[in-house]
C-alpha cells in the first residue's frame, strides 16, 4: 500500500513539473514571437513598403469623414454618428466609427476589419499609422489643428514620423 501511495505522489510531482515546463515554454514562445505590426512599420520606415493604404480626412465644409485611397480618390464618406462601418481600401479593410465627443470635437475610432489577418496601414488626420489586427486607435481633432491619438490597451499601434527627412516608427502606449 505504501508503494502505491509513493507512486501516486510521484505522478502528482511529475504532472506539476510538466505543467511548469509547459508554462515556461509558452512564455518563451510569446516573448520571441515576432510583432507583425512592428515589422510592417519597420518596412515603411526602411522604404520597403510604398503607399499608405487609406487616408482619413475631415471635410471642413460638410463635416463628414472622408475615406480616400493612396492616390486621393474618394472611396467613402460618413456623417457623425456612424458606428462600426467597414470600408475596403486597396485590399485593406477598416472598421470605422465617427462622431463628436461631449465637447463637440470630431473623433474617429479605427480598427482592422473582420477579414484582416495582417496589420493595417493608413493615414489618420495627416499622420501615418500601423495597427495590429487586435488594436484600435482613437484620433480626436482638437482646437488649432491639434490631433490627439489614443491607442487601445491591447495590440500594437505605431506612428510613422518623418521629421527632418528622417523616418522612424514610434510605438504608442496606452495611458
Amino acid at each position: 500500500m505504501l508503494f502505491l501511495l509513493q507512486i501516486v505522489e510521484m505522478q502528482k510531482h511529475y504532472r506539476w513539473c510538466f505543467f511548469l515546463l509547459l508554462m515556461e515554454m509558452t512564455a518563451i514562445t510569446e516573448a520571441s514571437a515576432p510583432d507583425p505590426a512592428g515589422q510592417e512599420a519597420a518596412g515603411i520606415v526602411a522604404g520597403l513598403q510604398i503607399g499608405v493604404g487609406g487616408k482619413l480626412v475631415l471635410n471642413e465644409k460638410t463635416g463628414r469623414l472622408e475615406v480616400r485611397d493612396g492616390l486621393g480618390s474618394l472611396i467613402d464618406e460618413m456623417a457623425a454618428g456612424t458606428a462600426g462601418k467597414v470600408v475596403d481600401v486597396s485590399g485593406q479593410e477598416y472598421r470605422l466609427s465617427f462622431g463628436k465627443d461631449d465637447m463637440g470635437r470630431c473623433s474617429v475610432l479605427v480598427r482592422a476589419g473582420p477579414g484582416m489577418q495582417k496589420p493595417i496601414t493608413l493615414d489618420v488626420f495627416g499622420r501615418r499609422v500601423v495597427l495590429s489586427t487586435e488594436a484600435s486607435l482613437l484620433a480626436t481633432l482638437g482646437s488649432n489643428e491639434e490631433v490627439f491619438y489614443e491607442p487601445s490597451i491591447c495590440g500594437e499601434v505605431y506612428m510613422i514620423s518623418d521629421g527632418g527627412g528622417i523616418k522612424e516608427a514610434v510605438k504608442l502606449k496606452a495611458r
